[in-house]
This record gives structure tokens, C-alpha cells and sequence, in this order.
């Protein structure tokens, strides 16, 4: 296996450093009321914008979004180097942080219920990776799952296919959750809206043609 670079270390390590934390009984109830994301209406603090993603209590759900950052990590960081992915990541937490709190404030608008599910673990940072390969890299071939075959564009599609299920199926049985499913979705949007940006210039690329593997959006 490759020796994941830098930043995509240092991600697998705070991932993991909190799952560990996670156990213990003490550190889970600090954890969940400093670390994750809370509404803004109800238990917000800045800090959490940048601590929530690495906040993560099941171990099936980590291991998942370890394997995601680690594969697609190293590849990412590697074609477009530690400044860039640092911001393509902080993008996808950010616009993830965003849609969550803007979705919490508007159930007291409308008269609804308040979301009470704060919004924490790696997934916003997994999704924005999965959009961006699946940008990249179109027509590259993935095992969805481990069973599926599939393009990685389809891949991101079935990703976030899911999420909005997850979300429509959350909003429908009135669970305080949907809006951190929406956060998910954020993270999608902020990794795309990021790869926009950029022009498809990565400093990796040092203003040269791009790979011809690699699709320039116009």
C-alpha cells in the first residue's frame, strides 16, 4: 500500500484519534457537546466549523471514510499538492457547515420543529473526494461497494443519491437528523463549487495541459 502524503495523513490520524476518544465515556459527552456541529439556534460555538468531521463514535462508519480518504486522498493530494488540498478539503467542510446551519434555522421559520441531531464524522470530507474524482476521472472504473462495478461519475451519483434518500426518508418520519443529511450534501457541494473555481489549474499542473485523462470543464 502507498504511503498516504501529508495532509491525507494527518486527516486519517485526527479521524482516528477521536474515534478513540469516542470511547471513552467522559471524553464522548465533551465531545459531543464542543466538538460536533450544533444548530444555530441551539448550542453553537465557531470553533465547531472546523472540529465536527473528525468527531466519530462507530467504528463501521469510520473505517468506511478512512478507506474513502485514504484512496482518493493520496491520489487528490498528490496531483494537486498539500496548498490545494487543504483548501479543496476546508471547502467541503465549510459549505458542508453552512447548509447544515442554514437548514437548522429553517424550522423556526416555518413553524416546524427544531433539528436536534448535531452534525459530526468524516462523510462531508468523503463526499467532496467522491465528486471529485468523479470529475476527474469520469469514465475510471470503481467497485461500488466492493460488488459493483461502476464509473467513478457513477459513483458520486449513487453517493449522492443516497444521502438524499437518507435525507428525504429523515424529513418525512420527523427526525431531528434531515439536517445534517442536507450537511453531507454540503460537502458535495463544496468540493464541486472548490474544482470551479480552480479552472481546473492545479498547481500540480504548473500551467501546462492537463493529463489527457482529466475532463476541463468550459
Amino acid at each position: 500500500m502507498q504511503a498516504p502524503p501529508p495532509i491525507t495523513r494527518a486527516l486519517l490520524i485526527a479521524c482516528t484519534v477521536f474515534l478513540f476518544a469516542a470511547q471513552v465515556p467522559s471524553l464522548t459527552m465533551l465531545m459531543g457537546q464542543w466538538l460536533t456541529l450544533h444548530p444555530a439556534l441551539g448550542g453553537f460555538w465557531p470553533w465547531q466549523l472546523v472540529t465536527y468531521p473528525f468527531v466519530n463514535g462507530d467504528v463501521w462508519s469510520w473505517l468506511f471514510n478512512m478507506m474513502m480518504i485514504y484512496y482518493f486522498g493520496t491520489e487528490l493530494e498528490g496531483i494537486w499538492g498539500e496548498r490545494r488540498f487543504v483548501q479543496f478539503v476546508l471547502a467541503s467542510v465549510l459549505v458542508a457547515a453552512a447548509v447544515y446551519l442554514i437548514a437548522s434555522l429553517l424550522p423556526p421559520l416555518l413553524g416546524w420543529a427544531m433539528p436536534t441531531a448535531v452534525m459530526f464524522d468524516p462523510s462531508v470530507i468523503t463526499m467532496g473526494l467522491l465528486v471529485a474524482v468523479g470529475i476527474l476521472f469520469p469514465q475510471r472504473t470503481i467497485r461500488l461497494y466492493f460488488v459493483l462495478e461502476v464509473t467513478q461519475r457513477v459513483a458520486a451519483w449513487a453517493g449522492i443519491g443516497v444521502i438524499v434518500f437518507l435525507a428525504l426518508g429523515r424529513f418525512a418520519n420527523g427526525s431531528g437528523a434531515w439536517a445534517s443529511s442536507l450537511g453531507i450534501l454540503g460537502g458535495a457541494l463544496g468540493g464541486y463549487l472548490m474544482i470551479l473555481f480552480w479552472r481546473w489549474r492545479p498547481p500540480s499542473f504548473k500551467r501546462k495541459k492537463p493529463p489527457s485523462h482529466i475532463r476541463r470543464v468550459h
